[in-house]
């Protein structure tokens, strides 16, 4: 099969730092195998963390954590789905017998792999998985779309449900960043609570999109303080700068929380503010398969809608350098060559 094939970290992503190779085609050996053919891997910003060395991974490493396609071939166990199905990858595989995956926790399962991360991922034409990581999904879905929801949406979704569960009626929820999470965001807060939407982002195009995707108002960070004066119930912080934090901390209401979902920065608070102001921060890792269930059917059913930019497998090296420079609004995703 095809594969774009990380060799070594680079410091640069001018060039070529993934290499089009031919290689082995995975195969289902063990019982829960199942190898799916891919039509659409999702292209993060982790992927530029591992390509520069700032995240750990195995080498050579066929990148690609946010996965879809068709199933191609099953191992003798697997009954839940069959070749031919469309299905989008829950982004971990593991066997569900942990303690920590019996309380849902996926996301702390321990000796966990994560194609693209610390096994081959979907840079491909074919992706090795189980059948605990499968969802399979109507005939008629985009399945592009579908892919971006397997760590962006999942990450957005995790962080919104939280933020819905503490905000009534006249609440107003501040996202900071419209970018490939934000944008989400945006969308799956105005369909799962009744919160005001206040987006934020520097860059003038990305607050229209937040427009767009139906925030009720889009400002730059200099103009939180004026249409913000009462403070926000819950602040989803995509960004994960030193400023955004700031920021986001800084406008919470009485009572109000910070989700961190972006990283990078950090936070310096006095716990006087902390108590006073009985405010939360918490972090959000990614999400739950039911997570997934959810924000796909959200998906599906139109209520919010990914916004993708599609690269042949070929142009994964383009996909790239057009993420790390802010090139596009939305997520970009390769797909086979037509």
């Amino acid at each position: 099969m095809r594969a774009m094939v990380m060799k070594s970290i680079v410091t640069s992503l001018d060039g070529s730092p993934l290499e089009l190779e031919e290689v082995a085609t995975p195969r289902a050996v063990n019982p829960t195998d199942v190898v799916v053919r891919i039509t659409a891997a999702g292209v993060c910003r982790t992927d530029l963390h591992l390509l520069t060395g700032e995240m750990e991974s195995p080498l050579p490493l066929i990148l690609g954590h946010e996965n879809a396609g068709y199933v191609h071939e099953i191992g003798s166990g697997v009954t839940t789905i069959a070749v031919g199905d469309p299905v989008i990858c829950f982004p971990f595989i593991s066997d569900g017998l942990s303690v920590q995956e019996r309380a849902g926790l996926d996301t702390d399962a321990p000796g966990r792999t994560t194609p693209g991360i610390n096994v081959n991922g979907g840079y491909a034409e074919f992706l090795l998985t189980n059948e605990r990581s499968m969802l399979k999904v109507p005939v008629s879905a985009d399945l592009a779309q579908l892919a971006t929801l397997t760590d962006a949406g999942l990450a957005a979704y995790r962080a919104c449900t939280k933020a819905a569960e503490m905000v009534r009626p006249g609440d107003t929820v501040m996202i900071v960043g419209v970018g490939g999470l934000g944008h989400l965001a945006v969308q799956i807060v105005k369909a799962i609570s009744p919160a005001r939407i206040v987006a934020v982002d520097t860059n003038p195009a990305a607050r229209s999109f937040a427009l767009e995707c139906r925030a009720d108002v889009a400002v730059s960070p200099d103009q939180v303080s004026a249409v913000l004066p009462q403070g926000v119930r819950a602040c989803l912080d995509f960004v994960g700068l030193d400023m955004t934090a700031k920021l986001g901390v800084e406008s919470l209401s009485f009572g109000g929380a910070y989700f961190a979902v972006g990283v990078g920065g950090s936070i310096n608070t006095s716990l006087a503010d902390i108590v006073t102001g009985e405010r939360r921060i918490e972090g959000v890792y990614v999400g739950t398969y039911t997570d997934l269930v959810e924000v796909s059917e959200l998906t599906i059913s139109g209520k919010i809608t990914p916004r993708v930019v599609r690269y042949s497998l070929s142009r994964a090296n383009t996909a790239l350098r057009d993420l790390s420079r802010s090139s596009f609004l939305g997520r970009a995703v390769l797909v086979p060559e037509q």
